[in-house]
């Protein structure tokens, strides 16, 4: 058993709930503003990197508990995980891990410092007070530096965006005598942004061993807040801040441990960001400091695992305004962890420009160059197009390069080596994107990632101090292909679908493990009457290799019905593995059995 605790704040927890149906069905408001892309708000069209934007309401409509289940709804991402809710979770985005794709909650980087590769853990992310999530693909170190070489989730918590005081609460109970709730206050004023979100999540689990008999639960408590005061018309000040406890059981590997079966994981994390956005003339200022603390203890059998890490960061920001066909932004960030015993410093400056020679086409240069305390300088850069050939065509591309030092803990623990250096990527994408009347649309992507020096983990390695075990270094590849579309039956029946072709290479050419092959998402959505509305899901997962060989395919049927009581108060129900599918993302690790949630919503 093991307990596992996630604090990462409101933002975290809003994220609950979102079908792969719903998560389709905006993907063509190209209207609609990413602020990850590129260094300032950028609409959809006009990105040349590929973005999926998953909004409240898709949360909402989400069959799946885990917010890591809800994503890999969407192309190009999978998950695996060893067990259910709060047990280790790993989401990939185009064959890349964790350790590869940066979290950001309201602008506070809570990647792990303290983990093996720096990656975050999703396993205890589930339904909150999240209001957004966005996924930026492909390598964005020269946007937001070293680790972000598969790509970048940023959360955002909700605010409110009307005058006066408002807010959103929820309630679910459900099998493995499961309940979560969650509240969101809001104040705004001309002067004033302010909201506060509070969440919890309890439940009995099931056993994450998939031949274990004792359940793993899992309990969470959540808080963050967030403000905003405009000091004038061109000037404001502000603050993100987090708070989380939480305490998960696990499985060993191979079994349930041994009696009393201990295997327990704690945590708590905590965080906050300080900005100023002020204006000056033709040039606008952003300045930040953040601060990211994490504390894990890890008990098996008696013996307890400490892993203590923290994240200091201060950046700065300007953008010139040079008139309607260039807009430039330059600035600067030193960032330094603390874990294992030791500590590293990067300072980087950056550029980027961002030309629109046409109304049809824009062009988005970035370079950056960062100066690291324990390795050599380096440079990287990323270009992106995108180019409306027609009203309802739009092509994409980007090339960049990226830039991964090794962990503190592959450095340092007694699994590593002093001596790795720092990896080295390149990643190129090509889109088309065809739209048709109203949301529909079909997109294709091809991609592909090129790492140099990998550091990975090899679990027949005896060449480290630990004898048995040890991190490795090899070069790796992903590429692959994918699709998407959206197709309206009728006025009432939507229908979503997906597919992504991933395939990637180890240093010796074998697949890479817990990537799947193949990943296809088919969904329908459909308003049944003035006050009903439901959807359902169903995906199929297939070629998948774990360390004991191939993981059996597998297709999984999840399903959300939702009545509209009152204008503000929603009742729904969501079932999660609908026909009972026994499955695994994992090798020897569990998935849920057929559950059912019941919940009420509201907004006030």
């Amino acid at each position: 058993m093991k307990k596992t605790t996630l604090l990462t704040g409101a933002a975290l927890a809003a994220l609950a709930t979102a079908p792969a149906v719903a998560l389709a069905q905006d993907a063509i408001d190209l209207g609609e503003i990413t602020v990850t892309a590129n260094q300032g708000e950028t609409t959809l069209e006009r990105s040349g990197t590929t973005v999926e934007i998953v909004n409240k309401a898709q949360l909402d409509a989400a069959p799946e508990t885990r917010l890591a289940d809800v994503l890999s709804a969407l192309p190009g991402i999978t998950l695996s995980a060893n067990g259910g809710v709060g047990t280790s979770t790993n989401l990939r985005i185009r064959g890349l891990g964790g350790a590869y794709v940066p979290v950001l909650l309201d602008g506070i980087d809570i990647s792990d410092p303290a983990s093996s590769g720096n990656g975050f853990d999703w396993g205890g992310v589930t339904g909150g007070t999240l209001d957004r999530v966005e996924v930026l693909k492909g390598s964005q170190s020269a946007r937001y530096g070293v680790s972000a070489v598969g790509g970048v989730v940023s959360l955002q918590n909700w605010m409110p965006t009307d005058n006066g005081t408002s807010g959103q609460a929820s309630v679910e109970v459900g099998t493995y005598n499961t309940r979560r709730a969650s509240l969101s206050l809001g104040l705004r004023t001309d002067r004033v942004e302010l909201a506060l979100g509070l969440s919890t999540l309890k439940t009995d689990g099931f056993s994450a061993n998939s031949a274990g008999t004792e359940a793993d639960g899992y309990e969470e408590k959540t808080a963050n807040l967030r403000a905003i005061y405009h000091l004038s018309d061109t000037a404001l000040i502000g603050l993100a801040a987090f708070t989380l406890t939480s305490d998960g059981e696990f499985d060993e590997w191979g079994g349930d441990g041994a009696a009393p079966y201990d295997e327990t994981n704690t945590r708590d994390a905590k965080g906050y960001r300080v900005f100023s956005e002020f204006t000056t003339g033709a040039i606008s200022h952003s300045l930040a400091y953040s601060y990211f603390e994490t504390d894990r203890a890890s008990t098996s059998n008696g013996w307890v695992d400490t892993f203590n890490g923290d994240r200091k960061k201060v950046e700065y920001k300007a953008n010139f305004d040079l008139g309607t066909m260039l807009s430039m932004y330059v600035g600067a960030d030193n960032t330094r962890e603390t874990a294992a015993g030791a500590d590293s410093e990067i300072t980087g400056v950056f550029a980027e420009a961002t030309y629109a020679p046409t109304a049809d086409l824009d062009i988005v240069t970035s370079i950056r160059h960062d100066d690291h305390s324990d390795f050599a300088d380096k440079t990287t850069g990323r270009i992106a197009l995108s180019w409306r050939i027609k009203d309802d065509l739009i092509l994409r591309a980007q090339a960049a390069t990226g830039y991964k030092p090794p962990s503190l803990y592959q450095l340092t623990s007694s699994y590593g080596n002093p001596a790795f250096q720092p990896e080295e990527s390149t990643s190129y994408e090509l889109g088309l994107e065809k739209r048709y009347g109203g949301n529909d649309f079909v997109r294709a992507t091809l991609f592909q990632t090129d790492i140099k020096g990998q550091v990975y983990w090899d679990y027949t390695s005896v060449r480290c101090a630990s004898g048995f075990g040890c991190y490795e270094v090899q070069d790796f590849t992903a590429k692959g292909l994918e699709l998407s579309g959206q197709k309206a039956l009728s006025p009432t029946i939507d229908l979503v679908a997906s597919y992504t072709l991933t395939d990637t290479a180890d240093g010796t050419g074998a697949q890479a493990l817990r990537v799947p092959r193949h990943d296809l998402e088919i969904g329908l959505n459909a308003k049944m009457g003035e006050k009903t509305t439901g959807g359902i899901s169903v995906n199929h997962v297939a070629d998948r290799m774990d360390t004991v060989g191939a993981v059996p395919d597998y297709t999984v049927v999840n399903a959300h019905l939702a009545y509209q009581v009152t204008e503000k108060a929603q009742a729904y129900l969501r079932v999660e593995n609908l026909t009972d599918e026994q499955y695994e993302t994992a090798a020897g690790y569990a998935t849920s059995g057929r559950a059912f949630y019941f919940g009420v919503r509201a907004n006030f």
